[in-house]
């Protein structure tokens, strides 16, 4: 069995990861979990996880102990200390982000280690450039937030390193994932708007509502990448998305439908929200067609009745 070295184990994005791998290929990956977290802190259980190391992503003796102990085959690099709404202190996002991922890939080179999946931002790597059209991989990109700038270049380090040292560099342009096992009120406008409206909060939405975005099932996106896996891509970079655009006030008024007392009012738009931005999935979609993706109001339903099911 293959070893998986997943940092971030414990997030929405590796949450899905884990239980995606319990329920299709059990018998195939076993994981070891990199997290702030000694377990999950909502109490989940993952069977196909076999350690579980807790400590600081800024302190490489912390990784690099994982990689003396354990074998490594693949790592998922899933883990971010930051959202672009908080990524204000620039040199906070560089020290526990950019610096500590660039100690890892050393780590890498020296106990041979080149296979790695890296969960990049689609929305916050484009920013506001071009928005009348949809942003491809080769884009000219211009991020107007610390977060996407620092996302950016861990992309060009991956790059490099798979260069000099040829590692095998999958990178993922993400959009805005929805779904389950997401609990940060900070990131997520759909999971966030959810739990504001099943809870009668009254929601804030940054602008008049009318930017649109792409969303995607976060189910569909842990089958994508597991398509992935086992490719040997040099250095390839994939825009992932649904490959639709979704108005903040249409998928506001599709969380009413589900939940008639939904309140929402309009508040000022924050610089670094990204208004638009639309994914060509074609180079993406070259290589896995055909691909069904999870319809945006089945989507949602699944993620309403999750968050119903663990109130």
């Amino acid at each position: 069995m293959k070893k998986i070295l997943l940092l971030g184990g414990f997030g929405f994005i590796g949450s899905n990861l884990l239980d995606y791998i319990d329920s299709f290929l059990l018998n195939l990956y076993e994981v070891i979990v990199f997290d702030k977290f000694k377990h999950h802190p909502e109490g989940i259980k993952f069977n196909c996880i076999r350690k579980i190391y807790s400590g600081n992503f800024s302190d490489s003796l912390d990784i690099e102990n994982i990689f003396k102990e354990n074998h490594i085959d693949i790592i998922i690099h899933a883990l971010n200390t930051t959202v672009p709404t908080t990524s204000g202190n620039i040199c906070f996002d560089i020290e526990s982000n950019l610096i500590p991922s660039i100690k890892l890939f050393d780590i890498m080179v020296k106990y041979k280690v080149n296979k790695i999946i890296y969960i990049s931002s689609g929305g916050a790597i484009y920013g506001n450039n071009n928005l009348s059209n949809k942003h491809n991989e080769d884009d000219v990109v211009y991020p107007v937030s610390s977060y996407g700038i620092v996302k950016l270049s861990v992309e060009k380090y991956l790059y490099q390193y798979s260069y000099l040292y040829d590692f095998q560099s999958t990178i993922f342009r993400l959009s805005n994932p929805y779904g389950r096992y997401h609990y940060n009120n900070k990131q997520g406008i759909i999971n966030v708007a959810l739990r504001s409206a099943f809870y009668e909060i009254p929601f804030s939405v940054w602008g008049d509502g009318k930017a649109e975005k792409d969303y995607i099932y976060i189910n569909d996106f842990c089958d994508i990448l597991f398509k992935f896996v086992n490719k040997k891509e040099k250095y390839i970079v994939l825009n992932v998305g649904s490959g639709q655009i979704i108005s903040i006030n249409r998928l506001l008024h599709d969380i009413k439908n589900l939940i008639p007392s939904f309140t929402w009012n309009y508040v000022e738009r924050i610089k670094t929200d990204v208004e638009r931005f639309e994914l060509d999935t074609t180079k993406l979609l070259s290589m896995i067609e055909p691909y069904k993706y999870t319809p945006f109001t089945k989507g949602l339903e699944n993620t309403f009745n999750w968050l119903k099911e663990t109130k």
